[in-house]
C-alpha cells in the first residue's frame, strides 16, 4: 500500500472534528474527536504524524460545516491571530467522490468523502 496516495479529509462541526484517511485500497483511518481541543496545534500535529508515517508531506481537504466555524477557529487558531505553520501538511478543499472498501462504524462520513482527495 503506497503512502503517497493517501487522501486526508477533515470536517469541522459544532460538536466534533471528523478525520477520514483513505488510500486506493480503502479506508485507513476514521476518527471522531471532540470540538474542544486541548491545544491549538493538536490537529496539525496529528496530521504531521500521518505525513511522517507516509514519509512525505500530505494535503488535507477541509470542510467547515454550517455552525462549525467556531470549532475550526479553536482548532487552528486557539488564542493566536495567525494560522499555525505546518511544513508537512497543507489544507485545501476538493470535490469528487470515491468508491472503495470502507471501514464500518463511527457514523456518517459521506460529506468528507465528497471532498474528494487531496
Amino acid at each position: 500500500m503506497e503512502c503517497s496516495s493517501w487522501k486526508i479529509r477533515v470536517k469541522f462541526s459544532p460538536s466534533e472534528v471528523r478525520i477520514l484517511v483513505t488510500s486506493a485500497a480503502g479506508d485507513l483511518l476514521k476518527a471522531r474527536l471532540p470540538s474542544h481541543v486541548g491545544h491549538p496545534r493538536a490537529l496539525v500535529t496529528l496530521l504531521e504524524g500521518l505525513a511522517l508515517w507516509a514519509g512525505r508531506p500530505q494535503v488535507a481537504a477541509a470542510y467547515v460545516e454550517e455552525g462549525g466555524q467556531g470549532c475550526y477557529e479553536r482548532v487552528f487558531y486557539g488564542d493566536r491571530p495567525v494560522e499555525p505553520d505546518a511544513v508537512l501538511v497543507s489544507f485545501e478543499v476538493h470535490d469528487g467522490v470515491s468508491r472503495t472498501r470502507r471501514l464500518r462504524g463511527l457514523g456518517d462520513f459521506r460529506q468528507l468523502r465528497l471532498l474528494g482527495g487531496a
